[in-house]
């Protein structure tokens, strides 16, 4: 069995896309994606085909927008209720939305009490993984600075608190 995403991730991509919803629900049903069911699973294969294709076709910024999104609707531990709890549990809620295999991992470092370093070792671009970090700083609006310190696979960035 492929390794699977949980719907409501799914949804994010969906949603983040704004004015190009039509492309990626074309793209989606392209996979046989026909009707999201936010509970269902559905392949990660397809589903980063799909986001990839979004990339090389509307470009790099779309990438940050979905990630935006993922903290809004993806499910997540009961106790995330702040940026530094989001950040330090990103690892277990990326392993409640995705089943099945090695699907990768997020690193979370404290580098000091100000300071950590996160290590995406996750198949998403890591435009996804930076929006995924801004948008929790929106969600608990938190002024936070979040360096990038490089953009190759899933990415890896220095948040200062």
């Amino acid at each position: 069995m492929s390794v699977e995403v949980h719907g409501s991730a799914v949804k994010s991509v969906i949603e983040g896309c704004g004015v190009f919803q039509k492309r990626v629900k074309a793209l989606l049903a392209e996979k046989g994606i026909m009707e999201l069911d936010p509970e269902a699973w559905y392949s990660l294969d397809d589903v980063i085909a799909v986001i990839t294709g979004l990339a090389a076709s509307v470009g790099n910024n779309l990438l940050l927008e979905i990630g935006k999104y993922i903290p809004k609707n993806s499910v997540f531990p009961p106790e995330v209720d702040s940026f530094e709890k989001a950040v330090v549990l990103l690892d277990v809620a990326y392993k409640m939305n995705h089943r099945n295999g090695n699907y990768g991992e997020y690193k979370c470092l404290q580098e000091d009490s100000k300071t950590i370093r996160m290590i995406c070792n996750v198949p998403y671009p890591a435009m996804v993984n930076l929006g995924i970090l801004r948008g929790f700083a929106r969600r608990f609006q938190s002024f936070v600075v979040i360096e990038e310190v490089h953009m190759n696979g899933g990415g890896e960035f220095v948040i200062r608190l």
